[in-house]
C-alpha cells in the first residue's frame, strides 16, 4: 500500500488554512494543520518525522514561518519547505531564500501550488 505524503501546514488564518487543506487533500496528501510549530508537532506526534512537505505562512502570530519551519525540520529533516506571504515587501522572500526555502506570494493559485508539490514531493520519494 502506497503511503500518502504528509504535509505540515502552519497557518494562523482559519479561512486560508481551510482553503489550503482542501487543495492539499485533493492532491492526495494527509495534512496536519496548526497555528504554530508546537501545535503542528503536537498534533502530528511521532508522524512528524515522515513529513515530506512543510508549508507555512510567513506572518504567524508568535513568530515567522521561516523560524517555525526550521524548528519543524529538526524533526522532519527530509521535508521541503514552502513559505507563503501576502506581504508586498520582500522580507519574507529574503528570509525564505536565505534559509534555502521556496517562496510564493499569497494567495497562491492552486495550479502553482500543485506544480510545486509535484516537483518537491518527488525529491523525497
Amino acid at each position: 500500500m502506497e503511503t500518502r505524503p504528509l504535509i505540515l501546514l502552519l497557518e494562523d488564518h482559519c479561512g486560508s488554512a481551510e482553503a489550503m487543506q482542501i487543495v492539499l487533500r485533493d492532491w492526495g496528501a494527509d495534512v496536519v494543520h496548526g497555528a504554530d510549530a508546537d501545535d503542528v508537532a503536537s498534533t502530528a506526534g511521532a508522524n512528524t518525522s515522515r513529513a515530506t512537505i512543510i508549508i507555512t505562512d510567513f506572518h504567524l502570530t508568535d513568530t515567522d514561518g521561516v523560524s517555525a519551519a526550521k524548528q519543524l525540520r529538526k524533526r522532519a529533516p527530509r521535508a521541503q519547505v514552502l513559505v507563503l506571504s501576502g506581504s508586498l515587501n520582500n522580507d519574507a522572500k529574503r528570509a525564505a531564500k536565505s534559509a534555502g526555502y521556496t517562496f510564493m506570494h499569497k494567495p497562491a493559485p492552486p495550479r502553482d501550488l500543485i506544480a510545486w508539490l509535484e516537483r518537491n514531493n518527488a525529491l523525497v520519494d
